[in-house]
């Protein structure tokens, strides 16, 4: 039997018109999950599409990790007689869906090796380089390697998502008998509707009073992206350092004596959630903040030279080091064998003498 193929353009123009559309994303099943599969040395089902549809019985069809590959890749399940002697390969397996009717849209992200037809409850979704002819030992219709994911469009999911159990069928076609490789690796992502933007859940530290202000760390109330390391202003100076990812990141800043700091955001950032499309952090309704730097912790001599104890020949100087920056030191403030001493000089945390 054939199908009416699915041409890459017409996917991309659906893919377009979501825009209108707002979606959160959500993955139905994750790159490197089990399916059911079926070694093309014959057909699963006769020759018809039976073996798409839900109520197919593939109880007997061996599982595997993917991806499913000879070849190129790592990890998963091999097919070792692949090669010289089966061209196809069949794939199965079931995703739940919650509240069917309001997915406004599907995302197939595929690692494949050469060709592949989807479908998702006996519905054709999706043809990449698969072959007019469904039979068993036909062959891809293009040349592709695999190495990197590619998300593909699947349009009006409405029309075979149901509430529940769901299955999704992919028929894998390798370019020739002879092809030193083949390769299976797929996930699925929904959207729903989403029309909130982003909002910063928690700051740390928070503001107030803090003794040191070098990092802070944003958690956001759910998964951004277009984190720049210039997002986050303070004292109007942006950030030297970044890390972090999914809803929590780490801004660092240069050091300086701020006394009173104030955090904002670059009103030109690019920060925006996993939304489809994605709905930017709106910096109009995030609050600048206030901290105040304060050191409660006295400075401590960190060392004296020469060392306490020690044996000399006379102690005309000594040298004085201090944990951080001081500044008072005065001859009053010291005594040598209850004398003050003539004079002190020094500057940050020392020497001082």
């Amino acid at each position: 039997m054939k199908i009416n193929p699915f041409a890459l353009a017409t996917l991309a123009l659906v893919a377009g018109a979501w825009l209108s559309s707002e979606a959160k994303a959500e993955t139905l099943f994750e790159s490197g999950a089990k399916w059911r599969y079926y070694k093309g040395n014959d057909h699963p089902s006769g020759g018809d599409l039976e073996w798409t549809e839900a109520d197919f019985d593939d109880s007997d069809w061996p599982s595997g990790a993917s991806p499913i590959r000879y070849g190129d890749g790592n990890g998963g399940t091999v097919l070792g007689d692949m090669r010289n002697t089966y061209s196809t390969m069949f794939f199965r397996r079931t995703f739940t869906v919650a509240n069917a009717s309001q997915v406004s849209a599907l995302d197939l992200l595929v690692d494949y090796d050469d060709g592949f037809i989807v479908w998702i409850n006996g519905e054709p979704v999706l043809d990449v380089g698969g072959s007019a002819d469904l039979s068993y030992d036909s062959f891809a219709s293009i040349s592709h390697e695999s190495g990197n994911f590619e998300t593909f469009a699947l349009a009006n999911p409405g029309q075979y998502l149901v509430d529940g159990n769901n299955l999704i069928a992919i028929m894998g076609f390798n370019i020739n008998l002879t092809s030193s490789d083949f390769m299976m690796n797929a996930e699925l992502r929904s959207y729903r509707p989403d029309k909130s933007p982003p909002k910063v859940a928690s700051l740390d530290p928070p503001p107030g009073n803090v003794s040191l202000l070098r990092e802070i760390r944003v958690r956001f109330d759910e998964e951004v992206t277009g984190v720049d390391v210039a997002d986050l202003w303070l004292n109007g100076d942006p950030a030297v350092q970044l890390r972090g990812g999914n809803k929590s990141w780490t801004f660092t800043f240069a050091p300086g004596d701020f006394g009173e700091a104030t955090l904002s955001w670059n009103p030109n950032h690019g920060i925006a959630d996993t939304a489809r499309p994605p709905n930017p952090m709106d910096v109009s309704t995030a609050a600048t903040h206030q901290y105040r730097i304060v050191d409660d912790m006295p400075p401590a001599l960190a060392a004296i030279l020469p060392p306490p104890g020690s044996t000399v020949r006379g102690l005309d100087r000594v040298r004085l080091f201090f944990s951080e920056p001081i500044r008072g030191l005065e001859t009053a403030d010291l005594r040598i064998n209850g004398q003050e001493p003539t004079s002190i000089a020094g500057v940050a945390s020392g020497p001082w003498q």
